[in-house]
């Protein structure tokens, strides 16, 4: 049972010293998945700096933590964390700030069952069971907003922002 179904995989276990952590030892666990067609997925690597832990417990540890690692990956790609470049301290917590805002806003949209969130989600028909999750409703929003160009709404000569006259 992993996060409340029951999956069908199997793994391959090692304790091993990673170069990269100036040789500690690590438990490596390679695992696959079955899908619902009965193929094996590709093969994932975990890696767990407590040695001691058997490959069930590093498996079990990880499913726990997968959303909040869909979530980064979400953040860093979809959103533009990856081009946090600021130059300042001060203007990367700005930046970091109103992008967890926008996450967690439509993060809290997809949560609602109603028909203008239903409608946001429309862009893809083909879809046999079109779901409500946040990157449905990102994309949809990116399609409604892609018209707009909020970079030109900063006024360099009044170090100002404000949506253009």
């Amino acid at each position: 049972m992993l996060r409340g179904k029951s999956q069908k995989l199997r793994c391959r276990t090692r304790v091993a010293k990673a170069r990269f952590l100036k040789g500690r030892l690590v438990r490596a666990v390679w695992c696959e998945f079955q899908d619902e067609r009965v193929n094996w997925k590709s093969t994932r690597l975990l890696i767990n700096t407590d040695a001691s832990m058997s490959a069930e417990e590093v498996i079990e540890a990880y499913s726990v933590r997968w959303p909040i690692e869909s979530m980064f990956n979400q953040l860093k790609l979809a959103w533009g964390l990856k081009e946090a470049w600021q130059q300042t301290r001060q203007t990367l917590h700005r930046w970091v700030h109103i992008t967890n805002i926008g996450y967690a806003l439509i993060e809290l949209l997809s949560t609602l069952d109603i028909q203008v969130v239903n409608q946001l989600c429309m862009h893809s028909p083909w879809r046999v069971k079109n779901e409500i999750t946040a990157g449905q409703i990102r994309k949809g929003l990116k399609r409604i907003y892609s018209h707009v160009h909020v970079r030109s709404w900063w006024c360099a000569k009044s170090n100002k922002f404000g949506q253009p006259i």
